[in-house]
């Protein structure tokens, strides 16, 4: 019915708007709004003449305002449904892949571990789970672990790696990537994956030391020993191969054992080698420019990686003087005889 001219269509939005307008101000819902004013009306009764349009308003407001609540509710809820399902995705993939995945607060305090934390340190994730990450570290890597959250802190993201302690007393080597998680402009939370890398470590641990331990034979040998790669390029050396030869270290490093080679007769002997052929020669070698000639027993070996040629070494005794001492007792002997 209309009411001065309108009908409740064309009153309906600026009277709902008023309705917002007043939940607002009073801190409460437009459907308590709507309550208080139907009570109203029904004290006011006798002082209104047209009830009837007034009540089919109010009748429509509050049928629209619960239409909006149920569209309202009915949106929340499939938010809730979508957020659940992805979180149950993002935690099945996070405690099923290979690497240990954890987030602590802005202090290092794990809030979170995935299962693989049995698997790097020995520990279940109710044991670690409000523990500052530092009671799990190497404590030589404790004020370096401490400076990088300060790091963490300021916003910036870690990829290093840290020595930790496990169950069983081991040092475990993981390598991490953290990144800081911001709201507002503040470090909120900081998300990481860590990677055992011990294996690797361990490896390059040995790898390191078997070449120490190559260099301290190679230079304490008393032999000369030269090796060179597949080009021919010369890669290592140790003092007594220098001495034999006559020159510099530098000298000797930037030499290549085909095109630097002063005797031409060992060429041949170099490609065997690389050739993967182990052999040996002795006898006379042209060492310097000036026509220096020494007698050596060489022995030549190819260098293999996987199978593949990748190198070569080449061991050189100095015979000289042993040979010296061979063609004086031949001489002295053919002239016993010619005697």
């Amino acid at each position: 019915m209309p009411v001065n001219g309108y009908s409740s269509t064309t009153i309906r939005t600026p009277v709902y708007e008023m309705l917002k307008k007043i939940a607002k101000e009073r801190g409460i819902s437009v459907s308590d709004v709507i309550e208080e004013a139907a009570m109203g009306l029904v004290e006011r009764a006798p002082e209104i003449e047209d009830i009837d349009s007034v009540s089919a308003e109010m009748h429509h407001l509050i049928q629209t305002t619960q239409r909006m609540q149920e569209r309202a509710i009915r949106r929340v809820e499939r938010i809730i449904e979508e957020f659940r399902r992805a979180q149950e995705k993002y935690k099945t993939l996070v405690e099923t892949i290979p690497n240990l995945v954890f987030s602590t607060d802005p202090s290092g305090n794990f809030t979170y571990v995935n299962p693989m934390i049995y698997e790097y340190l020995g520990k279940h994730p109710n044991e670690v789970i409000g523990k500052n990450i530092t009671n799990f570290v190497h404590e030589d890597d404790v004020d370096t672990m401490k400076a990088m959250f300060v790091r963490l802190s300021n916003g910036r993201r870690v990829d290093e790696e840290y020595r930790f302690i496990d169950e069983n007393n081991n040092t475990k080597y993981l390598h991490l990537y953290i990144t800081p998680i911001m709201s507002k402009g503040k470090v909120v939370e900081a998300v990481g994956v860590a990677s055992d890398v011990t294996e690797h470590r361990r490896a390059e641990e040995k790898i390191a030391y078997l070449k120490q331990f190559n260099e301290s034979i190679v230079q304490n040998a008393p032999l000369g020993i030269i090796t060179f790669d597949k080009e021919g390029n010369v890669t290592s050396f140790n003092e007594v191969f220098l001495k034999q030869l006559l020159c510099t270290p530098e000298e000797l490093m930037n030499r290549n054992v085909f095109r630097d080679s002063i005797d031409e007769r060992m060429e041949s002997w170099y490609r065997k080698c690389l050739n993967g052929n182990m052999c040996e020669y002795r006898g006379p070698c042209t060492i310097t420019a000036g026509g220096i000639t020494r007698y050596y027993h060489k022995w030549f070996a190819p260098l293999k990686v996987d199978g593949k040629v990748v190198g070569g070494i080449c061991i050189v005794e100095d015979i000289t003087e042993q040979k010296e001492m061979e063609e004086k007792l031949q001489r002295q002997a053919k002239q016993s005889r010619a005697e």
